[in-house]
Parts: structure tokens; sequence; C-alpha cells
């Protein structure tokens, strides 16, 4: 018998177990990658959703409310951002609440009727795979005070 066509089949399983190992890190990166991305999606999501629940709370708990917790402040604004939130590290989150005059707008310090109120969300992400490194993802709402 021959020897040579066993020496050719044993290299060849050392190459098929390099050529594996290439492969496979290749895939898992790039699965990786894929649900990192997913979780960077769904945190931008939750970001931009509680800038529109702030502004939503604010416009509806303006200088003419009536009800606890009125008018709304940039404290309790906060607040109610961080009770809604879920999916992300919400003392994390950075809310901050602007008032602005808009037309028609006569209530000062601009918290009335017809005012503007600007609420800004912003959120440190970290990517798994790029080793530590954080992207501030930021969101923002402005709607005109209801009441």
């Amino acid at each position: 018998m021959d020897s040579k066509p066993r020496r050719g089949r044993a290299g060849q399983r050392g190459q098929v177990v390099v050529e594996f190992v290439l492969a496979s890190a290749i895939a898992f990166t790039l699965m990786f990658g894929v649900i990192d991305f997913g979780r960077a999606l769904y945190a931008y999501d939750a970001v931009a959703s509680a800038a529109s629940v702030g502004s939503r709370y604010a416009i509806v708990h303006g200088s003419a409310c009536t009800v606890t917790g009125c008018p709304a402040t940039s404290a309790t604004i906060k607040a109610y951002v961080l009770s809604q939130m879920t999916g992300v590290t919400a003392s994390s989150l950075v809310v901050t609440t602007t008032w602005s005059a808009a037309p028609g707008c006569t209530v000062s310090p601009y918290q009335g009727p017809l005012c503007l109120v600007k609420v800004e969300v912003q959120y440190p992400f970290k990517f798994v795979l790029s080793f530590g490194r954080t992207v501030t993802m930021t969101a923002y709402s402005e709607m005109i005070i209801s009441q």
C-alpha cells in the first residue's frame, strides 16, 4: 500500500480546522455585531420615547392644571420620565427641560397655555464589541402646553 494519499488527507484535516476557525470567527463577529446594533436601535427608541413621554407630561401638567404635581417642573418631569423607562438603565439618563415663549404665549416663566416645552433626553450607550466605547444617544421632543 502506498502512504501518499494518507498524508494528503492528514494535511487536509488540519487545513479544514484552520478554515473552520477563520470562518466561524468571522461569522460570530457578524452575528454579535447585528445583535449589538439591535441593542443600539432599541436603546435609541427608548430614548426617543422617553423624550416624547416627558413632553406629553409637561403639556398636560401646565400652569392651569389642578391635579397633584402641577405645574410641571424640571424635577417632576425627570422623575416621571425615569419612572416610565424600561429596557435601559434609567439612572444613566440625563433629562433636560426648557420652556420658551411662542407666539401668543403671555405667561412667565413660560409654563402657561400656548407656550413651548422641550424635553431632551441623553443616554450613554456602550457597544459590546467596541471594547468600552460609549456613544451618547440624544433625542428631544417639543410640544405646545395645552393647559
